[in-house]
């Protein structure tokens, strides 16, 4: 096994549990019920490079709202901690952190809380709209990824033995991830700026291949 994937092994530990749900979602169907509900907007952009230059939308980001947990919160930041811990621990991390949403994203569904996944995409202009939430605390996790092709003549027996045993690497994306808590009201509309400098966490995801020429 390659230190990587004991690394995102460890990092993933505890995930399946990714919180009580149940209650977490009680409040959030009284507020609905009840009409109480706003709307959170917002942009994700690269801000300018020089001062004349222009903002630059980060088109194609994923945006999605999840019920507050404070144990999702607090596995993501035990994720984003231990990523610094060792080189094999930060290249396992944007993968743990995009597991730890699924999980988390199945568990609701699972619950009979599917209604309380939105998720949305950046259009064109950088915007993103989310109407119609129930009023409450929610977690607002937010991603864009850029791939990139590596082409390799194939990795040294001492990269292989400590990173991914019987494997190249063909190609990565960099990823980037918002984490940002909000607070909707009921007839609110909150408004929130995310940009590539206020990134929560930058990682990468990694795609091997098996190294033929081993």
């Amino acid at each position: 096994m390659s230190l990587r994937v004991l690394a995102l092994g460890l990092l993933l530990g505890g995930v399946a549990s990714a919180g009580a749900l149940e209650p977490v979602a009680e409040p959030y169907r009284a507020a609905a019920s009840a009409g109480a509900v706003g709307t959170v907007t917002g942009r994700v952009y690269e801000e300018r490079r020089r001062p004349e230059g222009p903002e630059q939308p980060v088109v194609g980001a994923a945006v999605t709202f999840l019920p507050r947990s404070a144990e999702f919160l607090a596995k993501l930041e035990q994720i984003r901690r231990t990523a610094r811990s060792s080189v094999n621990s930060y290249r396992a991390a944007a993968s743990a952190i995009l597991a730890l949403r699924a999980s988390y994203e199945k568990e609701l569904w699972e619950s009979g809380a599917a209604d309380l996944v939105r998720a949305t995409v950046v259009d064109a202009n950088g915007r993103f709209s989310v109407g119609d939430l129930p009023a409450g605390d929610w977690v607002l996790v937010a991603t864009h990824s850029v791939k990139s092709d590596k082409r390799s003549g194939g990795a040294s027996s001492k990269q292989r033995s400590v990173y991914a045993p019987g494997t190249r690497l063909t190609g990565y994306a960099t990823v980037i991830v918002w984490l940002r808590e909000v607070k909707v009201v009921s007839r609110g509309l909150e408004t929130v700026d995310l940009t590539e400098r206020s990134a929560w966490f930058s990682g990468v995801v990694e795609e091997r291949a098996p190294d033929a020429g081993r």
